[in-house]
């Protein structure tokens, strides 16, 4: 895809549309196609990826898979590609009207292979912090805070509340 995109000189418009489709045309993701609302939210995720955080995805193929659990998790690199794991909670916060959620949940997984934490091997609680803070750049620090408010029970959550809300803090107190 790269050698097309460097022959062709797509606009990021373009380079964003021909991956948001390969990813949902992927069938791996029939799954998502299937059903209009989760679609939805998936198309929230991936519009809000920059051409380097695609052309990172491009290069290292990242599948959705739907299965038991809680939540989601993401799995680093098996053979030639990445899992996020969606489980039936997700699945149905993505369905629901609280579907930015579920959309931040998943920003949240995808910061981790973005940052390759499982190759990289860095504590957890770093690894937590970097990925939420890829979900905060994409736009998705508010719902990923109110995620992470209904999961506060540890240490390591508290401390990442308090990061995302001090950079929301910052950020409002900038628009003012």
């Amino acid at each position: 895809m790269f050698e097309f995109i460097k022959k062709n000189k797509l606009s990021s418009t373009e380079i964003k549309e021909n991956f948001k489709r390969n990813f949902l045309e992927d069938k791996n993701h029939r799954w998502i196609s299937e059903d209009k609302t989760i679609r939805r939210s998936l198309d929230i995720l991936l519009s809000s990826l920059s051409v380097n955080q695609i052309q990172f995805f491009t290069k290292h193929q990242t599948f959705m898979i739907p299965c038991q659990a809680h939540l989601s998790c993401a799995i680093g690199k098996t053979q030639n590609h990445h899992l996020i794991l969606i489980f039936p909670e997700l699945m149905q916060m993505l369905k629901s009207a609280s579907a930015l959620h579920g959309v931040a949940i998943l920003a949240h997984e995808l910061g981790h292979i973005y940052h390759q934490h499982t190759e990289n091997k860095i504590d957890t609680l770093t690894a937590q912090i970097e990925a939420d803070q890829f979900a905060y750049d994409l736009g998705f620090g508010e719902e990923l805070q109110e995620v992470l408010l209904d999961h506060d029970q540890s240490v390591d959550c508290r401390v990442r509340i308090a990061k995302l809300t001090a950079q929301l803090v910052t950020e409002k107190n900038k628009s003012f």
